[in-house]
């Protein structure tokens, strides 16, 4: 990512939006959780980066599965999972572009795993 001239200015600063005005959360960045994060010193872990060059960079872990042969009502029925990162840093309308989603892992198939399962991958 850092490699991606187009996304460095993103990556560089904090991506702090306005509070929203009404009160309604449309982005994570909005929430109070990430507003008032605070490390180990008290600051804001992630508003107010205090080395030059120094990121704080936030990733979403999500989960999703298919079937690989296609979503036919008959036919072969089985589910691949794929586990992938989204910079949360990185403005809304970027985010879930296919050039910056990181796949990070593969849940093999042919059965969709249990939750029991699924917390060991995770």
């Amino acid at each position: 990512m850092h490699n991606r001239r187009d996304l460095e200015p993103y990556l560089e600063r904090p991506y702090d939006p306005a509070p929203p005005a009404d009160g309604k959360v449309s982005d994570i960045w909005e929430s109070e959780c990430l507003r008032n994060f605070r490390g180990p010193d008290g600051k804001n872990l992630f508003l107010t980066p205090d080395v030059p060059g120094e990121n704080c960079l936030i990733f979403s872990l999500n989960e999703d599965g298919f079937n690989p042969y296609g979503n036919r009502t008959s036919g072969k029925k089985a589910t691949v999972g794929g586990i992938y990162l989204v910079c949360l840093n990185l403005p809304p309308l970027l985010r879930h572009r296919p050039e910056n989603i990181f796949l990070v892992g593969i849940i093999p198939g042919p059965k969709e795993p249990s939750a029991h399962q699924i917390n060991y991958l995770l």
